[in-house]
C-alpha cells in the first residue's frame, strides 16, 4: 500500500490525531460518528488529521480562541 501526502506531516499529525481521537470529548463524538458509518480505525485516525490542520488553519487564519462548539462531529 503506497502512502499519500507529506510524510513529515504524517508523522506529525499521527499522535496529536490519537490523543484528540480518544481523550477529548469532540474527538470522541467524531471518532463515534465515522465508526458508527462503517469506518475503519486508519482512515478515521486520517480524517482526524485532516480536521486538526483545517481546525489549526482556522484559528490561525481568523486569529480566534479554538471553540469546541465549532467543530463538533
Amino acid at each position: 500500500m503506497s502512502k499519500v501526502g507529506h510524510a513529515f506531516l504524517r508523522k506529525a499529525l499521527y499522535m496529536p490525531a490519537m490523543v484528540t481521537l480518544y481523550k477529548t470529548k469532540w474527538g470522541k463524538k467524531f471518532h463515534a460518528r465515522l465508526a458508527a458509518s462503517g469506518k475503519c480505525p486508519m482512515v478515521i485516525i486520517g480524517a482526524m488529521m485532516r480536521k486538526l490542520i483545517h481546525v489549526a488553519f482556522g484559528v490561525l487564519k481568523s486569529g480566534k480562541k479554538f471553540d469546541p462548539a465549532l467543530h463538533g462531529a
